[in-house]
């Protein structure tokens, strides 16, 4: 598309030409500014600025597009030799160059630039005119004036101020295409200054004028200019990502059929039946264990062969349903054998084999593997230690609320709703073949592989019979069947009832009426037991009898059970399961809570037994197994006691009596030593000891050693009935106090100490104050005596 010259390109081709023909009026005197008087200016009668001088801080730009703002700065200085010109010419009226200088820079301006004039305000007008000189036909000059032949545009608002501002900016836009003059205009007193500089307007670039200028291009501007055309880089850019993206989608689908194929013939799953470490121990539905009998065979297969004699040990009343197991890759696995006598691993077995495996699910059981080799074609599944869900509903020993009930039925009813998404029918759903894990989830078994399952021999009459009652009526008569999923819902139908009432379909006497085992009867859902009734009786009737409609088109999908069940009993298992819990939790802790209580008064009562025969730090300290440190004690009184005559008041008494009579003594001693800091350690024989430090491990003692031990002992031994006797350092220290009586026994002959003057600690003084006030009036002899209280258990003598 060929590009149109717009007439405003051949303007810009004629400006350069233009501005070399116009001059300014600057060029008279070789400055970019001059000054002219405030009156009459024109381009003849410029002044001279005596000193005051102006210059672009910030030029405008030499090129501008029209209507874009730039800003510009320029400054105003003033010399000292222009005060004193102006004052001499009558530019400014003061008196004197200072006082003109001192008005220019520090006088304040009004603050409206329309009140300033030469008499308040040094500046009073600034601001920036533009002069496009395109308007200028005789070539005439452009200046703080209106020209004859032109216009002159003011961009900017006058303002005003000091001189010492300096600096003036200003934002202009300018509009008219050429060159045009920009002046910097100010007012000094009756003097006015121009500053001028020339700038280019280029037109502005409008998209969508229809025409293709040079600043315009196809990538800004493509309505003038058209399409731009894909370079080779970006149709690269394009191409590639697309070319790999179709190559991914292409080789992802490739490996998925790889995958599929490969899963067909991968036969990872085959187990050799050697491997399976079997179980000589039959494991019951409900988690019991059963010996089996030795066989006379050594092969692995005869702790399969014994299981006839343990099944017919079995109680006929309530028919238990026996599996084998075996240890396989660490694990216990559920063995079901499968009577063939020829087995061939066929494609069809082989995409049984690819979709069960495939499969995944919570309320599925696993299945693990299988063995192809006859006679020992099995399937190896994970094992569910509590058995099937036929065995846990007929065990009255297992209590179940009618939240597991429904827990049990969801179970099913997700884990059949997942085979029927994945196209697979079950075809022999009953409660048999719901197998319950250590966690109490309901998972369905003998899914899938029905040409695996196929075995020679046909079933007993009994499981026949009870195939039969989960057997939806339209395929009674058919020999041969393809499962499909309104069969599954009536099977489902009879689980219900099972759950409802707890109880065997075939429990009955007519167990062969042919009426009863093609449509068993709804039982009563409300039973008389307390607690164990059916929460929804309605509700749960009316989905048992949907299940069971003799028209399969009538009986609602697994999905629909799905929401039946949610509505009845919108409470998840894991919810029932939290509840249960925080009320075990509760009762848990306030167990916890009492039993704590009980064991912190035993150990407040250990402890205090502990404290009366060792102190409070050597007892902790032997507790927590650590060494009791022996302790030095510089001053320390020792109380030795006796009691008189006890070996004659032994004698005549019988030990009942003199056990009670040591009790009392003793216990009266006690309580008078809990008031004070005294410590008192055991009793041998009739003796009373202080001690300092442990001794043994096995029934230890807590003894003193020193000399002060055998001064006690000296005193005790050497004393007199029904007194106290102490030694002279005893006397001393009662002597400071100054609160005891104690007369001088005088010198006495101490084993083992020689010579030592004694005392007699008679009582505890009391002042005459308190006398006066418990006693009457009496001499005054009386007054002047010191009076005492006797020491507890010594017996009163005369006054001193």
């Amino acid at each position: 598309m060929g590009a149109v010259k717009s007439p405003a390109v051949e303007l810009r081709s004629l400006l350069s030409l233009l501005v070399m023909l116009v001059e300014g009026w600057h060029d008279l005197s070789n400055k970019d500014y001059d000054c002219w008087p405030l009156e009459k200016p024109d381009e003849y009668n410029m002044l001279d600025c005596g000193g005051l001088e102006m210059t672009w801080v910030q030029r405008p730009p030499e090129k501008a597009v029209s209507g874009e703002s730039f800003n510009v700065t320029y400054s105003v200085f003033a010399s000292d030799s222009f005060y004193q010109y102006a004052v001499q010419n009558g530019i400014l009226s003061h008196s004197n160059a200072t006082a003109a200088k001192e008005f220019c820079e520090e006088h304040e301006c009004p603050v409206r630039w329309k009140d300033a004039n030469g008499d308040n305000c040094c500046i009073y007008h600034a601001n920036i005119h533009s002069c496009p000189l395109a308007f200028m036909a005789k070539g005439g000059i452009c200046g703080p004036w209106i020209p004859d032949d032109g216009q002159i545009f003011t961009h900017t608002l006058s303002t005003a101020g000091k001189m010492s501002q300096r600096n003036w900016t200003a934002k202009v836009v300018l509009v008219h295409v050429g060159v045009t003059s920009l002046i910097a205009h100010i007012r000094v007193g009756r003097i006015q200054a121009a500053l001028e500089a020339k700038t280019t307007v280029l037109p502005a670039v409008v998209c969508g004028d229809g025409f293709c200028e040079e600043e315009e291009g196809c990538s800004i501007c493509p309505a003038d200019c058209g399409e731009c055309p894909l370079s080779v880089e970006i149709r690269i850019a394009i191409a590639l990502p697309i070319c790999l993206v179709c190559t991914g989608f292409i080789l992802a689908v490739m490996w998925f059929q790889y995958q599929k194929q490969k899963m067909l013939w991968d036969e990872s799953w085959i187990i050799d039946f050697t491997s399976i470490k079997q179980d000589c121990i039959i494991r019951t539905a409900t988690g019991s264990m059963m010996s089996a009998p030795p066989a006379p065979s050594d092969s692995c297969v005869s702790c399969v062969t014994a299981l006839s004699s343990c099944t017919a040990a079995a109680n006929t009343a309530r028919r238990k349903y026996f599996t084998q197991t075996g240890r396989y890759d660490g694990r216990t696995v559920a063995i079901k054998k499968i009577m063939k006598k020829a087995f061939t691993l066929s494609k069809t077995i082989r995409k049984e084999v690819k979709r069960v495996r495939e499969l995944d699910h919570p309320n599925l059981c696993k299945f693990i593997g299988g063995c192809i080799e006859v006679p020992n074609v099995a399937l190896v599944t994970e094992y569910c230690p509590k058995g099937s869900l036929s065995d846990v509903l007929l065990n009255e020993d297992i209590p179940l609320n009618w939240g597991f009930r429904f827990s049990f039925a969801t179970d099913i009813a997700q884990g059949m709703a997942y085979l029927h998404h994945h196209k697979m029918y079950h075809g022999r759903l009953k409660s048999n073949n719901c197998v319950i894990d250590d966690r109490w989830v309901c998972k369905i078994a003998d899914y899938g592989l029905q040409s695996y399952r196929k075995e020679d021999s046909p079933d007993g009459s009994s499981s026949s019979q009870q195939h039969l009652i989960y057997t939806a009526p339209e395929i009674h008569t058919l020999s041969d069947f393809e499962p499909n999923s309104m069969s599954d819902v009536y099977s489902y139908a009879i689980i219900l009832l099972e759950i409802a009432t707890r109880s065997d379909p075939l429990a009955k006497d007519d167990v062969h009426s042919a009426e009863y085992s093609q449509c068993p009867p709804l039982a009563e859902l409300i039973s008389g037991k307390t607690g164990n009734s059916c929460p929804c009786p309605t509700d749960y009737t009316e989905l048992i009898e949907r299940c069971r409609r003799n028209n399969p088109s009538q009986r609602p999908t697994f999905e629909q059970v799905k929401k039946m069940l949610y509505k009845m009993n919108p409470v998840s298992p894991v919810d029932m399961m939290m509840t249960l819990m925080e009320k075990y939790n509760k009762h848990l802790e306030v167990l916890v809570s009492e039993r704590t209580q009980d064991l912190m008064h035993e150990k407040q009562k250990t402890d205090r037994l502990l404290y009366s025969m060792l102190p409070k730090q050597v007892a902790d300290d032997l507790r927590q197994g650590k060494h009791a440190q022996a302790q030095t004690y510089s001053s320390a009184t020792i109380f030795f006691s006796d009691i008189v005559g006890f070996t004659e008041l032994s004698s005549s008494s019988t030990p009942y009596q003199v056990v009670d009579l040591l009790n009392k003594l003793y216990t009266t001693f006690d309580e008078i030593i809990d008031n004070y800091d005294v410590y008192k350690v055991e009793t041998i024989g009739d003796a009373w000891a202080v001690v300092a430090g442990v001794v043994g491990t096995k029934m230890p003692r807590y003894c003193l050693f020193g000399d002060t031990v055998n001064t006690a002992s000296r005193m005790e031994s050497t004393s007199e009935a029904l007194k106290i006797q102490c030694s002279s350092s005893a006397y001393q220290l009662l002597e400071q106090i100054g609160e005891y009586v104690l007369i001088c026994r005088g010198n006495l002959q101490v084993k083992g100490k020689g010579d030592m003057v004694t005392y007699w600690l008679e009582g505890k003084k009391t002042s005459v104050t308190q006398k006066a006030v418990t006693s009457t009036p009496g001499t005054p002899q009386d007054a002047n005596r010191v009076s005492y209280n006797p020491i507890p258990g010594v017996l009163p003598s005369d006054p001193l």
